[in-house]
């Protein structure tokens, strides 16, 4: 099922238009026992400027749907449409992706691990250190830019991972769970910077929890989906 909230009308009335859209999704993977399906005719979306949801028990496929999404896994039926063009083949990069780990590289310094995506992108160093400021000054942690992982805490290094994934530039954001190994009170915290984040600087986000109370809490609109196979 799904549940919506907050999902606003534009000026004229009409919805926002649909930034991503998952269409009868099916994907399954060969074992020796056989063909086992993660997930079957999974249909959602998530509009312009939306937070959104994807709620369900552990292996119920949302981590296969994500990866699908942001072109890593080749569905095994159905399509993907980012802006209503089909993702197949495509590695476009029009999709941010923030995964449960922080996966900062130790031996680079905070400022330099938030630009990591520019130089792959062949940014201009002086552009790449501009933009990384800029999500340093907002995260509240311009005096740790020359500092290493090493010397930061948990909750720091997940802004130091969101602010790389707010850096690279795109406004549509996949999300998969990646508060979960936080305690309470950070993971709290960082859920407030992340909805204040989002809604200033117009981004899409589609969000994997399994936490229905923190889904409902943050998001626009929620799919649950069953246990595996998953589907909505």
């Amino acid at each position: 099922m799904s549940t919506q909230s907050n999902t606003t009308a534009t000026t004229n009335g009409a919805l926002p238009r649909a930034r991503i859209e998952v269409k009868n999704i099916t994907k399954t993977f060969p074992t020796r026992d056989g063909l086992v399906t993660a997930i079957r005719h999974v249909n959602l979306e998530a509009l312009d400027q939306e937070f959104t949801c994807i709620v369900g028990p552990s292996g119920c496929g949302k981590s296969t749907l994500f990866n699908i999404i942001a072109g890593l896994l080749e569905p095994t039926s159905g399509e993907i449409l980012v802006d209503g063009k089909s993702i197949a083949g495509s590695k476009s990069g029009r999709i941010g992706y923030m995964q449960q780990k922080d996966l900062l590289i130790p031996w680079r310094t905070v400022m330099e691990n938030v630009t990591i995506g520019l130089e792959i992108q062949h940014r201009p160093r002086a552009e790449a250190q501009e933009s990384a400021h800029k999500y340093l000054q907002l995260f509240g942690l311009q005096r740790y830019a020359d500092s290493y992982p090493t010397s930061l805490s948990g909750g720091m290094k997940q802004r130091v991972a969101l602010m790389r994934t707010l850096a690279m530039g795109q406004d549509v954001i996949l999300m998969d769970e990646p508060f979960q190994s936080l305690d309470y009170p950070t993971r709290i915290a960082l859920e407030t910077d992340l909805l204040d984040m989002v809604r200033d600087l117009k981004k899409t986000v589609l969000f994997v929890t399994h936490d229905i109370d923190e889904a409902v809490s943050i998001a626009d609109k929620v799919y649950v989906l069953s246990k595996g196979p998953g589907t909505v």
